[in-house]
């Protein structure tokens, strides 16, 4: 694969990530849920 090509991947990839947790910070029973769930480990 040529070095331009993983370049766009990389920065598909990062845009991607950004816009899933853009989504779940804009549902907060979301990250109250994850939060309660991670806080049940403990």
């Amino acid at each position: 694969m040529k070095i331009h090509t993983k370049r766009w991947l990389a920065r598909g990839a990062a845009a991607l990530a950004l816009t899933l947790v853009f989504l779940a910070y804009t549902q907060p029973a979301l990250m109250t849920q994850l939060s309660q769930q991670l806080w049940a480990c403990f």
